[in-house]
């Protein structure tokens, strides 16, 4: 069973502008299902209700109800879950970044290389060995074939077109991220929608302060305001990330720190748990009988907060990335408006990237409108 509705994306050309943008999110809560089942069932249940992140997901809900207190829940091994996280993880980036992000701007897609390393990824089990030649095997495709060009030089680009005649050195995703870039920009940082910060469990059970009602879960907020999550918000501080950031290039700064975090996730494979790299993975008690788990995913944060009456869930939460980035008053709607537009496929191929770089977990539809008196 999977719960997917697609998002609805509408937007409005006025002439060669683009006017307002707004976002219909009708997917039903998952966590709806969840309530009145003993615990046992509930994590048999959590994995079969998500086509993506089904691992993040199970052992956010098997963490969240061993932090409830809930009997007999097992737990992977702290180095097994920071591996299986990883690995999911870079199997959705793979997807975005061979066949999604070439394919929006008309090249070719690496159809067969994905395949064989999203298969490998699946496979992966407890075999160091093999997860550590996986790991290398990442890192390679990203200095090499993803991004070679930015990477032939030992100094940080001096201007944006620098940073493009690179980028278009090697490489789809560079290619990519050069067409991005001349697209134009896409908000000042000013103007932007803030980056959520990271937080433990510990401080998000204060928060939250007890399991979220199902208006925060659709329209989550961080200190009353809509925050952005995912690749970008763990990632503003790499230097090239920063550097596109700063010159309004948000669409292109999105794939770059996916590009970054894929790197990441490589470094995680070969070596789980390393103390300078933060947990993926982190659960907190918060209040008799409830549990809140956060798990660092590839669209951004994911929450599960769980409240037992003994062995029965009586209130269960989830709080997803999707619901973040697609927030009616959150970075789409933020940095899908105010641009020129001089044909109505550039300005549908602009709010497709957009929409991509803040990467929903479901199908999205984008509906444009045009005001011909304009």
């Amino acid at each position: 069973m999977t719960l997917a509705e697609p998002l609805r994306l509408a937007g409005r050309l006025d002439g060669q502008r683009m006017g307002a943008v707004s976002v219909v999110n009708a997917r039903p809560l998952a966590a709806r299902v969840l309530v009145g089942r003993p615990v046992a069932q509930v994590l048999q249940l959590v994995p079969a209700l998500f086509s993506l992140c089904g691992r993040a997901q199970a052992l956010a809900a098997a963490a969240a109800c061993a932090a409830a207190g809930a009997p007999g829940v097992v737990l992977a091994e702290p180095w097994a879950q920071e591996r299986a996280i990883a690995a999911e993880t870079a199997q959705e980036h793979l997807w975005r970044l061979m066949l999604d992000w070439p394919a929006l701007f008309g090249h070719t897609p690496r159809r067969e290389r994905f395949a064989a390393l999203h298969r490998r990824l699946g496979a992966l089990g407890a075999d160091a060995r093999a997860a550590f030649e996986l790991g290398g095997d990442l890192l390679d495709l990203v200095a090499v074939e993803l991004v070679a060009g930015l990477f032939q030089s030992m100094r940080e680009p001096h201007s944006l077109s620098e940073f493009v005649e690179r980028a278009r050195r090697g490489g789809n995703i560079g290619a990519a991220l050069a067409d991005i870039i001349e697209m134009g920009p896409s908000a000042a940082a000013g103007e932007a929608v803030p980056l959520l910060p990271a937080l433990s469990a510990g401080a998000w059970a204060h928060e939250l302060g007890g399991v979220p009602p199902a208006a925060f879960c659709a329209a989550p907020t961080f200190a009353g305001r809509s925050h952005e999550t995912g690749a970008l918000a763990r990632h503003a501080d790499a230097v090239l990330v920063r550097v596109l950031v700063e010159r309004g290039h948000r669409i292109a700064a999105r794939l770059f720190a996916r590009v970054v975090d894929l790197a990441d996730c490589a470094s995680r494979l070969r070596h789980p748990l390393a103390s300078d790299m933060p947990r993926l993975l982190d659960a907190a008690a918060f209040g008799p009988d409830a549990g809140l788990a956060c798990v660092e995913t590839a669209r951004g944060i994911l929450l599960h907060a769980v409240r037992l009456d003994g062995e029965r869930v009586v209130d269960y939460a989830i709080v997803a990335p999707t619901e973040w980035n697609f927030h009616p008053e959150g970075a789409l709607v933020r940095e899908g408006a105010g641009w020129e537009a001089p044909t109505r496929e550039a300005a549908l191929r602009r709010l497709r990237a957009l929409a991509l770089s803040l990467d929903p977990c479901v199908d999205f539809e984008i509906v444009l409108e045009e005001n011909v008196d304009a």
